[in-house]
């Protein structure tokens, strides 16, 4: 996988210790942000009209250097991910009732499956990470939830050893914090703008095929990275500013709306 798509990640933590967030071997990303259905890669619309009926909009491509390459999405006839494509890599999504499988590949070469469970709201319960065809080495997170809102996750591995435990804190929708044995990380949020297709946190969940986080605005910062965003004139998130320290970079978003 292109390593540089989790240098984002929150400082504090070790990367195995906030899902979703987190970089597992093999996997895209480990984590976060679905809508409240049984459709795991569902994509909140962002574009607005005036009308009674709003079009629904996907993202269609991710270009920054931040993440290394350009990502190419495509959909199935229920607007559900289907298929990521990045330079060799290919990520495909199998989506049945309760359950999502995200397979990655790599020039053809068996890298990850990926086994989600969900619950009737759609949210992730748990999530079986195998690094090998056979499925002897793993990785399994299990999720609680606070009616939709994540208190705790749990991660075991092959390897043994003991569990790492996260839990989360919330107010008004969002999650504000995540706590392991290495420390804390503080989310911040635009409290006045909706969380829509583009936000950060809801990119990172739509390709890694599941949603554990279901926060209510825009993610502003986390981990010393702050983002901000640019709209058109549709609507839609049309470029997010990442700035962290001393670095900035840019993701841009091009959507397909009917």
């Amino acid at each position: 996988m292109n390593q540089s798509m989790i240098n984002l990640k929150a400082n504090t933590m070790e990367q195995k210790t906030i899902p979703g967030i987190m970089y597992v071997k093999n996997k895209l990303w480990i984590l976060i942000i679905m809508s409240a259905t049984l459709m795991v890669t569902a994509v909140f619309s962002g574009c607005q009209k005036n009308h009674d009926k709003k079009p629904q909009c996907e993202i269609t491509s991710v270009i920054s250097p931040l993440l290394g390459d350009t990502y190419l999405l495509s959909y199935d006839i229920n607007k559900q991910l289907k298929r990521v494509t990045f330079g060799a890599n290919i990520i495909t999504y199998e989506h049945t009732p309760g359950r999502t499988i995200v397979t990655s590949l790599q020039a053809a070469t068996f890298l990850s499956k990926t086994i989600i469970t969900l619950n009737p709201s759609g949210l992730a319960i748990n999530e079986r990470i195998e690094n090998n065809d056979t499925g002897t080495d793993w990785v399994n997170n299990a999720y609680e939830y606070n009616g939709e809102e994540l208190i705790k996750s749990t991660q075991t591995t092959s390897a043994g050893g003991n569990p790492d435990i996260v839990t989360y804190t919330w107010a008004n929708q969002n999650m504000r914090s995540a706590t392991s044995i290495s420390g804390t990380t503080v989310f911040d949020y635009y409290t006045d703008k909706p969380r829509q297709a583009g936000d950060f946190l809801s990119l990172v969940q739509l390709i890694q095929g599941y949603e554990i986080y279901r926060t209510k605005n825009l993610i502003k910062n986390y981990g010393g990275s702050i983002f901000s965003y640019e709209f058109g004139s549709d609507g839609n998130i049309s470029s997010v500013k990442v700035t962290s320290g001393t670095s900035t970079s840019f993701i841009d978003y091009q959507y397909q709306c009917n």
